[in-house]
């Protein structure tokens, strides 16, 4: 099952340019369609559409080629009713987790591939070589939803200060932190070049959090 969660930016956003299009294409003096348009103001709503619903990875992005079709300006007439309603319909799809963020979801598959590879190596018997992959595809999963939010973060901020700021913002719980930063120390011993204590279920354990932290903060699978 595929996890995702809504920006709450992009459900801002979605709301404005809903209530612009509404302003566009409505009379309520009349309860009608507007018969005189503003091509430059439909012209600005609809790039301005355009460039939120391209942040949206469903496919091939389907609420783009709807939206496109359906704005396409017939003669002198601006349609607005249609590609308002292919954005009044991605804005419901996304916040029931059915369309998700393009940027999380290409960081989904590049995490994803580090723990992939963590699992490997695991298989083959690398441990200090497995906990460190595995540790960094769980730090830049966190450090990539923590943009999304979004959150300012350094790039040298501690991964335990990045998992306070995540918890401060609702992204985690507190058992959530501890768990992550219990797992995380595994990770931090092998990156260190002493003597490497913990067994093979240990780094799994790791592993399987870094998992479970792409699938359920970027929406992989």
């Amino acid at each position: 099952m595929k996890h995702t969660f809504s920006n709450p930016e992009f459900i801002r956003r979605f709301d404005e340019l809903i209530a612009e299009g509404q302003n566009i294409w409505w009379d309520p003096s009349k309860n009608q369609p507007f018969k005189a348009q503003d091509p430059a103001r439909f012209t600005q709503w609809a790039t301005s559409c355009l460039n939120l619903l391209d942040k949206l990875s469903v496919s091939t992005n389907r609420f783009v080629r709807e939206f496109e079709r359906y704005s396409a300006v017939q003669g002198n007439q601006l349609n607005v009713g249609f590609p308002l309603g292919v954005l009044k319909s991605a804005k419901d799809e996304y916040t029931r987790g059915l369309a998700v963020d393009y940027h999380l979801s290409v960081s989904a598959a590049v995490f994803g591939d580090l723990v992939t590879e963590a699992a490997y190596l695991l298989k083959k018997g690398y441990l200090r070589a497995a906990a460190i992959l595995a540790r960094a595809g769980l730090e830049e999963a966190l450090r990539a939803r923590a943009r999304a939010i979004p959150l300012e973060i350094s790039a040298k901020i501690k991964l335990s200060e990045l998992l306070v700021k995540l918890k401060q913002n609702n992204v985690l719980n507190e058992f959530d932190e501890k768990r992550i930063d219990a797992h995380v120390k595994i990770g931090n011993a092998a990156a260190h070049g002493d003597a490497f204590l913990y067994k093979t279920e240990d780094v799994a354990k790791l592993i399987q959090e870094a998992e479970n932290t792409v699938v359920k903060y970027l929406g992989g699978q």
